[in-house]
């Protein structure tokens, strides 16, 4: 990451505050938390935050306060998830539901959720709560057409991209608008932060879909293929699919069935076969270009240039 020295002391002292705001009359529920707080992670959303804090002239330590809010929201979706998908691992150590069982991590999700907007309420901005309600209704109905959506070989471009703004594209976009809500921006601002933000994120997640067919668990900490593994359809096979004759649909649909370790591996070489991978690939430069296409209404600045790498870097990451 080219633009890693210039936010390191942002980085530091986001992860200063994420822990400041834990304690909690449980002790398990903090322990909890901060184990899945303290596994790593890009702290993405808590960055873009601070960042459009300060594009847009906010640079007074609010910005730093309050940004553990998208870290909290975020991490409480992996308990969730990890929950949901019976995961075992989570970048490279084991899941909180693999090592407290499903009911715990799941009560720690919901206490993040509570310590997220209890901190947003404190900023005094009633609008900052608003999109955080909405934000969380929308993370909540993503998650639930997921499961829905579970084992549908069938799944269309448009669903996925359904499942995908409101899984992860949704909580980023407003990463980047409420920087601008905090901050006392113009709407024009608050608009282009939150397109910024929100192509940023399909973006995000496409690539990360990505390179479950390209990574490797010593990478990822979790082997090539684990959405198939778990009934994920999505957009490089979706792509490639379309590229598919209907033998090789047919052949895909029992394979995706079975999915024994041989039909996984088979339907990996199938999707780099059919050029699913570049055609994805291609959907978020898209989304990239269109994202640092909505900063242009604002003038040079630092924090500008670094969102412009974020969102290069955002195609080019490896993990």
């Amino acid at each position: 990451m080219t633009f890693y020295k210039q936010v390191r002391p942002i980085l530091m002292a986001i992860e200063k505050e994420i822990g400041s705001h834990l304690e909690a009359r449980t002790p398990l529920a903090e322990e909890v938390s901060r184990y899945i707080l303290k596994s790593g992670g890009k702290k993405l959303r808590p960055l873009l935050f601070v960042l459009s804090s300060h594009l847009c002239g906010c640079e007074n330590g609010e910005e730093i306060r309050l940004a553990p809010i998208f870290e909290y929201l975020h991490v409480a979706t992996l308990l969730h998830d990890d929950v949901i998908d019976e995961a075992h691992l989570r970048r490279g150590k084991p899941t909180a539901n693999n090592v407290w069982g499903n009911t715990i991590p799941i009560l720690a999700g919901d206490f993040l959720l509570a310590r997220a907007l209890e901190l947003a309420a404190s900023s005094g901005l009633l609008k900052m709560v608003q999109l955080l309600a909405q934000t969380t209704s929308w993370l909540a109905q993503g998650e639930i057409l997921e499961i829905v959506k579970t084992d549908a070989l069938d799944l269309s471009e448009k669903e996925y991209f359904e499942i995908i703004n409101g899984k992860t594209a949704v909580l980023i976009a407003a990463s980047s608008r409420l920087g601008a809500v905090l901050a006392g921006a113009e709407e024009d601002k608050e608009n282009a932060l939150q397109k910024y933000g929100h192509r940023l994120g399909l973006a995000f997640q496409i690539i990360d879909d990505v390179l479950d067919y390209i990574g490797s668990e010593k990478e990822f900490g979790k082997p090539v293929g684990h959405d198939i593994k778990e009934g994920k359809v999505t957009l490089p096979l979706i792509y490639a699919l379309k590229a598919c004759t209907l033998e090789e649909k047919k052949q895909v649909k029992k394979q995706f069935e079975r999915r024994k370790e041989e039909d996984i591996a088979a339907i990996v070489t199938l999707v780099k076969a059919k050029k699913g991978l570049e055609l994805a690939t291609n959907k978020a430069i898209e989304f990239v270009k269109e994202a640092k296409e909505a900063l242009s209404i604002f003038p040079p600045h630092p924090a500008k240039e670094i969102l412009l790498q974020i969102a290069d870097f955002v195609i080019k990451r490896r993990y």
